[in-house]
């Protein structure tokens, strides 16, 4: 009898041990599959959010309409929670009006892990977001695949100058702070996309970050113009250490959906180019 009570009894303790374990195996692929956020999904109301760019002081806006605030909330309450934040810069601010309360959260575009955030909570947001906020930069004549006409011209210089200079003993930083008609279009995902590339030319190049004095070589750029099939712009290189400069013009247009790029030295520069600039 006390055979069978032991037995009984450790059947039972097995099949309890079995039930907790398949409780906390349920609940961790519960967590894991888990659609949306706590944080979002228990606020009541959102009145009002204001998005401005880092880069781009100037450069704010304000959903206010029923509808695009509506919107943009379901997909913040949507987001999965994070349990780290980007590391690339943000793009950013958004100022979310919550009745009494306005939170402010750092935004980088791209489905990056955390790529929105605030001192106390890390969220990963659909590409649906970016694609919302980029339906607001189209319509300030945002060129077609500014990505491309933007980064490309500069990858061509820097190739162009790889048996001139001396890259490999140089440290090279590009300065797009006063690019002041471009930087509302460019985001630190696609900085990061072009370093990779310059990095196989240029080994030691950067984006200069109010550290210009730390740099031999400076890449400047500054845009003459744009259009959503239009594009020009002036890609100066500087030599610190012999005081040479190398001056281009980039010419760009969007011809059946992609675009042809010329890009001219003072020396080769055609004179109704000049004559336009």
């Amino acid at each position: 009898m006390k055979r069978t009570i032991k037995v009984l009894v450790s059947m039972l303790l097995v099949i309890l041990s079995l039930n907790l374990t398949s409780c906390g195996v349920i609940d961790s692929i519960k967590s894991k599959f888990k659609r949306g956020n706590d944080y979002f999904n228990n606020v009541n109301q959102v009145d009002q959010i204001s998005i401005q760019s880092i880069r781009d002081k100037s450069f704010k806006f304000l959903v206010t309409d029923d509808q695009s605030i509506e919107e943009m909330y379901n997909l913040l309450s949507k987001a999965k929670e994070s349990d780290k934040k980007s590391d690339l810069d943000p793009d950013y601010i958004f100022e979310i009006k919550m009745g009494e309360e306005v939170k402010k959260f750092n935004y980088v575009v791209g489905a990056h892990e955390g790529n929105f955030y605030d001192d106390e909570m890390s969220f990963t947001v659909s590409k649906r977001l970016d694609e919302g906020l980029l339906q607001n930069l189209s319509i300030i004549r945002k060129p077609r695949e500014f990505e491309y006409i933007y980064y490309e011209p500069i990858l061509d210089v820097i190739k162009n100058l790889s048996e001139t200079l001396d890259y490999n003993n140089s440290k090279i930083g590009v300065d797009i702070k006063d690019d002041v008609d471009c930087l509302k279009y460019i985001f630190s995902t696609d900085l990061e996309s072009f370093l990779k590339k310059a990095e196989k030319i240029a080994p030691n190049i950067q984006i200069i970050d109010n550290n210009e004095s730390d740099f031999d070589i400076i890449i400047r750029i500054k845009n003459r113009g744009h259009s959503t099939t239009q594009y020009k712009s002036n890609i100066t290189v500087e030599v610190k250490d012999d005081s040479q400069h190398y001056y281009y013009y980039v010419v760009g247009e969007n011809e059946y959906k992609e675009w042809n790029i010329n890009i001219y030295t003072e020396d080769d520069l055609p004179k109704d180019v000049e004559k336009n600039w």
